[in-house]
């Protein structure tokens, strides 16, 4: 009895031995399947979230971009007063031969290939093509008196809102009526003269007009005085209209982040920098690689490229744009040799110039 009892209490070989060799191995194996599968899925869903988002990216780049682009082309040449008047231009670099773009009405839409640089645009991506878009943005300040006496015009202004007209010194305004326009940088009209509007010559203000005349201008003297100081006194009477000009230049250009790709969308925009006229480029969409436009004409249904318009730019009525477009983030796509990897989308609109498609 004590024997089966010593017996009973006795440790069996089955009852004291751990894991065998083989029980371990497959518990690593499942383990190591377990991980890898869960590994597999995380892998699998990082690399669907910056597929998903690189499109994102491109989506609203698109999106952003065209929107903003086509909302200028639209506006391109527009004159508060009617399209079918003659615009004077008395600023100082209209009267020589080389106007910068942001002041050349008789351009006020014009699109360059990529041979052609935008002047006082430091960051236009070499062999790119560029648009340019000039127009009047009316903001609701019209004449109340042309005072033209002492040699100087002053404007007395009002507004639809009754309150000060708001404009800075050195703006570049156009005046207008249904008979003209005139387009000329404003030399005084703040503080104590909230409801004036002074057009001078001189240095006080960039670039400065030539003349105090509104009217047709008078020749002057030589090539240092193209315009007669005095000049012709403007028909512009009582409700003629006084607005901004617009100058836009639409181009691909670098922006300084080689780490997604190194080139956006941009927008440069005439602007007043404490009195004088200033060019401000500004990012509109990142990862536009390449912007291409082609033109229609008036009387074609074809569309041409900037080359084949050669001096009719007056009658291009619509632009087909193609913004060609790759993701920021690298390796998405499944060929990794080709723009490192990045997705890419090329998406065409054709927009329409509201002012000559009547």
């Amino acid at each position: 009895m004590n024997k089966y009892k010593r017996w009973l209490n006795t440790p069996t070989l089955f009852n004291s031995r751990g894991l065998a060799l083989v029980e371990l191995m497959i518990a690593l194996v499942l383990g190591l399947v377990i991980i890898g599968a869960v590994t597999g899925i995380m892998l699998s869903n990082t690399q669907s979230f910056r597929t998903n988002r690189g499109l994102s990216q491109l989506q609203d780049g698109a999106r952003v971009g065209y929107e903003l682009l086509a909302r200028d082309i639209r506006q391109a040449g527009n004159m508060p007063c009617g399209n079918d008047i003659p615009v004077v231009n008395i600023l100082n670099p209209a009267q020589t031969n080389n106007v910068p773009w942001y002041y050349d009405w008789d351009n006020a839409f014009i699109g360059y290939d990529g041979d052609s640089a935008l002047a006082n645009v430091d960051n236009q991506i070499a062999d790119t093509e560029s648009l340019v878009m000039l127009s009047g943005d009316a903001g609701g300040v019209y004449v109340e008196d042309y005072d033209t006496s002492n040699n100087s015009a002053n404007f007395t202004v009002g507004t639809a809102s009754g309150n000060a007209h708001g404009l800075l010194n050195g703006e570049v305004l156009m005046v207008c009526n249904e008979s003209q326009g005139t387009i000329f940088q404003m030399s005084n009209g703040q503080g104590n003269n909230a409801d004036k509007l002074v057009v001078n010559t001189g240095n006080s203000q960039s670039p400065g007009n030539c003349t105090k005349g509104l009217g047709e201008i008078i020749p002057g003297n030589n090539a240092n005085q193209p315009c007669n100081t005095n000049g012709n006194q403007g028909p512009y009477g009582h409700n003629s209209v006084i607005a901004k000009l617009t100058a836009t230049a639409w181009y691909i250009g670098d922006n300084g982040r080689a780490g997604e790709g190194g080139r956006s969308l941009y927008m440069a925009r005439l602007s007043n920098n404490a009195g004088a006229g200033d060019v401000q480029q500004i990012e509109i969409a990142a990862g536009v690689t390449s912007m291409a436009l082609r033109y229609r004409l008036a009387d074609t249904s074809d569309f041409i490229d900037a080359s084949t318009v050669g001096n009719r730019w007056a009658d291009v009525n619509a632009v087909e744009v193609t913004l060609t477009l790759l993701t920021q983030d690298q390796n998405i796509s499944t060929d990794t040799t080709v723009n490192e990897g990045r997705l890419g989308r090329a998406l065409t609109s054709v927009v329409a110039i509201r002012n000559r498609s009547l």
